[in-house]
């Protein structure tokens, strides 16, 4: 069932029924490429690729949409993973606001919070 509802959204993503957003993270220092990642969201599929790492993997912290404000001690993360360079993941039943931080080293959940904090604008 779970493969027929993922075909189905797919399906739709290819027909422009689905707005689309990317989220790409990339970090060079002297022209050489720190961390280089692309998050492609459409409904409540997230393809996250790991395009290059210094380290050679790319440590992902995926967390519900109010970590990227100002809070921390957040909820506990909607999942933490690692994977290679050049791989790529398909995940399913994200929440609509959720958001993610992706390093070249594995990272405390509450570090990721503080990153997305300082790199959010505040709400008015």
């Amino acid at each position: 069932m779970e493969k027929l509802i993922l075909l189905f959204y797919l399906l739709l993503s290819l027909t422009g029924c689905e707005p689309t957003r990317n989220v790409v993270t990339h970090e060079a220092v002297n022209g050489i490429d720190l961390i280089y990642s692309k998050i492609q969201i459409t409904g409540a599929l997230a393809t996250l690729r790991c395009l290059r790492s210094e380290s050679g993997e790319c440590h992902y912290t995926v967390l519900s949409g109010s970590c990227g404000t100002r809070q921390l001690n957040c909820k506990p993360p909607i999942t933490v993973f690692s994977m290679r360079e050049g791989d790529t993941l398909l995940l399913t039943r994200l929440p609509e606001d959720f958001t993610s931080c992706v390093t070249t080293t594995s990272v405390a959940p509450d570090d990721c919070a503080r990153q997305l904090a300082s790199a959010t604008p505040a709400a008015p």
